[in-house]
């Protein structure tokens, strides 16, 4: 998935992000959107069953939808994510250990970075692609300023992304976006939901 996962985002270029759903949750929400289309799915390690919910993902779509974990700040968490079935992480930090980490084991590496120095320190340390993190409070021409200077660079824009900034994002040259709640809202509202994610999925194409 180290070789992959930079593929896997520029064929899909939009990623959900689960923070603080049960196992149960996140497999039924998944089911609901990978009908319409969304293969590329993040649960974060700092809230919810994070663990149970990964496996339960990868054991029931295997490689055809690989599984990240999210929020990853240390050694541990890149080994625990891994044994539970991650292909990928993703950090809201630049760090080493945790770089190194996911590569020893063969993960795809999405570190978080927001100046133009923390996303060189990333690229320099092997990321597949550089999280820009959180982009809502800059807008998507914070993007376009990055590249001017950094065009090889992957960028996957997250914090705060929906539909309309997620556009914007994939527009100014990023790789892909990551969305969570602002896509999610309500999940009592699958009608709602389903809407958000066919927009999404046309957004991303």
């Amino acid at each position: 998935m180290a070789n992959d996962v930079l593929s896997r985002v520029l064929e899909h270029r939009a990623m959900v992000i689960y923070r603080g759903q049960s196992r149960r949750q996140c497999l039924e929400l998944t089911e609901l959107l990978y009908a319409q289309g969304i293969r590329l799915f993040e649960v974060t390690l700092n809230a919810g069953e994070p663990f149970a919910a990964i496996s339960a993902l990868r054991e029931k779509y295997g490689d055809d939808m690989p599984v990240g974990a999210g929020t990853v700040m240390t050694r541990d968490d890149v080994s625990r994510a891994a044994e539970a079935g991650a292909r990928f992480i993703v950090c809201p930090h630049v760090d080493e250990v945790v770089i190194e980490r996911a590569k020893e084991l063969g993960l795809g590496v999405i570190p978080g970075a927001f100046t133009a120095t923390e996303v060189v320190r990333a690229a320099r340390l092997g990321a597949d692609l550089v999280k820009v993190f959180p982009i809502a409070p800059v807008g998507a021409d914070y993007i376009r300023q990055l590249k001017g200077p950094l065009p090889e660079v992957p960028m996957l824009a997250t914090g705060g992304v929906g539909p309309d900034l997620a556009r914007e994002c994939l527009d100014a040259g990023c790789a892909g976006v990551g969305v969570g709640v602002q896509l999610l809202g309500d999940l009592a509202d699958t009608t709602a939901l389903t809407e958000q994610a066919r927009r999404l999925v046309a957004t991303a194409r």
